[in-house]
């Protein structure tokens, strides 16, 4: 339970004794509806001495009527003013207890209600009303107990089992707080904070859908139910209905602002929103409103974390358990912050106590996956995420995590199955659908299965056909099959989508020149350097594309540009001694594959351009020898050389 805090349920009752031997005309001032018993008990009370035998119960009945009408200040004074005229009479004090909670004066509510409570030791309406102020001090406990007493003595008092059931939402005990709420609502309870319980219920269950309807048949009831407006909020947020969970919370502080919950409930919106300077700001005030709210540092925790301020998070965290150690989400929240600190085993210990409090809560599984993979232990990840998946099948973002497990465990069935799981389970987010096609495709093509790959990509490309990255994707595929004009075709298109976008651009060059068009892949090359200037295999790759196309001096001039930026790339020394070769200087060419061959032994294409300069060179059994490794390590590099 994230908070409870609550106001009077300000029923009008006519508690005071009825006005038996009073004329007719005073019948109004016993009435039910308070305008009408406002309008009676003024007309008492003005009669001056002709009715004072009446006064002391018109003043109890209009404060009555002043709160039902949401007046508790004239219900303070008017209840006041019967005490004075009859200190011993119970009732009167619960009147006056009801106007002090009204005014959110707790420490004043809970002396008047001690006081009934002392004069009618046998009544249920005190024990209730002092329950429901316990609940607004956030006292769950104590409220718990005196509701328990209350019941004792009139078992089907509904309003008393229905702040029962709040204070047992309070501590968690979610499954008893919504048998108590049917109960009351079984007795004919009218009360709409049974949906309120019901929602909350539903909520903590994950049925956020039964939740929001719960919610929306309360406040249809209880349009300024301020706690209500918070529950729903909250509800909107998990829906991802941000707007709306923004308003009601915001509704909601307006209605009660001294009260913390409904901070804390923007605050977890706007974490949502991953706006979490506004969500900090929330979570200060509200611990600042009450300095006992665990949720309003739970969420002050995981906005310090988001915002990388690990030592503050840490603090918030500590503070949240301390005040709530059966508080799950303060755990996780302290595990987050032990994790930013890199502190990996107080985090596995933090999230595995925060399991052991909900352990039917699927994030709290995956972040402890999260922390076992930065602990390199991919096995338990991939049981923690299996956990995640079996209480929430709907996940696709879950499927996706452990199929990154089971690609770090080379198992690529296992992987396939799960990404395919996510892409049945992501069908109503376009987005990730259109990610996790390219995912799968990706592991399609190492897994050898050309054919399913290119549909996953023509699937992710009718998804969102100006993203370049699939186009991108599927000219890869085309490449490995030997589809050279489609491969050059779909890396244009993404090029046209995105001018910068350089993985197309690579892969057109290799494309080009596969298709030995030279000086279209040197132009590719040239455009990266554009987008990243002095770029070292960008030059060694013009280098090479301008040597194929013959020239020579543009090729020379950017190899040597390379080797001055990095001298130490065989790849690079390689190529120049192509352009050496073609320049018919054969002593600098062997010279350049001497420096290619040092730094990688087995490279084909300088042991084969280094026999041909060798041979240049009149050293026949050197060429001869060079030339056969070469062939040993490459069959084919003659074809490749001379291309």
């Amino acid at each position: 339970m994230r908070r409870l805090c609550l106001l009077s349920s300000l029923a009008f009752l006519a508690a005071a004794p009825a006005f038996a031997d009073a004329p007719p005309a005073l019948a109004a001032c016993e009435s039910h509806d308070p305008t009408a018993a406002l309008q009676g008990c003024g007309a008492v009370l003005d009669a001056g001495q002709d009715m004072e035998a009446y006064d002391f119960e018109a003043y109890n009945n209009r404060a009555l009527a002043e709160l039902a009408l949401h007046q508790p200040q004239p219900a303070l004074a008017d209840a006041l003013a019967g005490i004075a005229l009859n200190p011993e009479n119970g009732g009167i004090h619960v009147t006056l207890a009801r106007a002090y909670l009204a005014l959110h004066q707790l420490p004043a509510a809970l002396a008047a209600v001690n006081q009934a409570q002392a004069l009618i030791p046998n009544s249920p309406g005190p024990l209730v009303l002092r329950g429901e102020i316990e609940l607004s001090g956030n006292d769950w406990r104590a409220a718990l107990a005196d509701q328990n007493a209350a019941l004792a003595l009139v078992p089907d008092d509904d309003a008393a089992l229905i702040d029962r059931a709040m204070a047992e939402l309070a501590t968690g005990d979610m499954a008893t707080a919504l048998a108590d709420a049917n109960q009351a609502a079984s007795l004919g309870s009218a009360d709409p904070r049974v949906h309120l319980i019901r929602g909350i219920a539903a909520a903590a269950a994950g049925h956020s859908e039964e939740a929001l309807r719960e919610d929306n048949a309360l406040l249809q009831a209880s349009p300024d139910d301020a706690l209500g407006l918070a529950a729903r909020s909250e509800v909107e947020a998990r829906l991802c209905q941000f707007p709306a969970a923004l308003a009601d919370a915001s509704r909601a502080i307006a209605l009660t602002p001294s009260a913390s919950g409904p901070y804390v409930d923007r605050a977890f919106t706007e974490l949502q929103m991953r706006d979490f300077p506004a969500a900090l700001a929330d979570a200060q005030k509200a611990a600042q409103l009450n300095p006992r709210d665990a949720a309003a540092f739970t969420d002050k925790s995981l906005a310090e974390a988001a915002l990388e301020r690990p030592d503050a998070a840490l603090a918030d965290a500590n503070q949240a358990v301390t005040l709530d150690p059966g508080n799950a989400v303060g755990f996780d929240a302290r595990a987050s912050a032990a994790l930013q600190k890199n502190d990996l085993t107080a985090a596995l210990a933090d999230e595995s106590h925060a399991i052991s409090l909900s352990p039917s809560n699927p994030r709290f599984y995956e972040k402890r996956a999260l922390i076992e993979l930065a602990a390199h232990q991919p096995q338990p990840a991939l049981a923690d995420l299996g956990s995640a998946i079996a209480f929430a099948p709907g996940d696709a973002l879950l499927y996706l995590q452990r199929a990154g497990v089971e690609e770090q465990l080379k198992q690529p069935d296992a992987e396939i199955k799960d990404l395919s799981q996510a892409v049945e389970t992501a069908g109503g987010d376009p987005k990730l659908l259109y990610h996790v096609l390219l995912l799968r495709a990706g592991t399609y093509s190492q897994m050898h299965k050309p054919d399913l790959a290119l549909q996953d990509v023509t699937r992710a490309i009718a998804l969102d056909a100006k993203a370049p990255q699939a186009y991108a994707a599927r000219a890869l595929l085309e490449q490995a099959g030997g589809q050279t004009s489609a491969e050059i075709a779909d890396d244009s298109k993404a090029i046209s989508l995105d001018p910068r976008y350089q993985p197309a651009y690579e892969d057109r060059a290799i494309a080009y020149g596969n298709a030995h068009k030279y000086a279209e892949a040197a132009a590719d090359e040239g455009q990266l350097l554009k987008l990243r200037p002095n770029s070292a295999p960008d030059l060694n790759n013009r280098c090479w594309f301008l040597a194929l196309d013959g020239k020579l001096s543009e090729a020379l001039s950017d190899c040597q540009q390379a080797l001055s930026l990095n001298a130490g790339d065989a790849a690079t020394q390689d190529s120049t001694g192509y352009v050496y070769l073609k320049l018919k200087d054969a002593k600098r060419a062997i010279a350049a594959y001497d420096q290619a061959l040092k730094l990688d032994l087995h490279l084909a294409s300088s042991l084969y351009g280094r026999g041909l300069a060798e041979q240049e060179e009149g050293d026949q059994d050197a060429s001869k020898a060079d030339l056969a490794l070469a062939r040993q390590y490459d069959p084919h590099i003659e074809q490749e050389f001379g291309s």
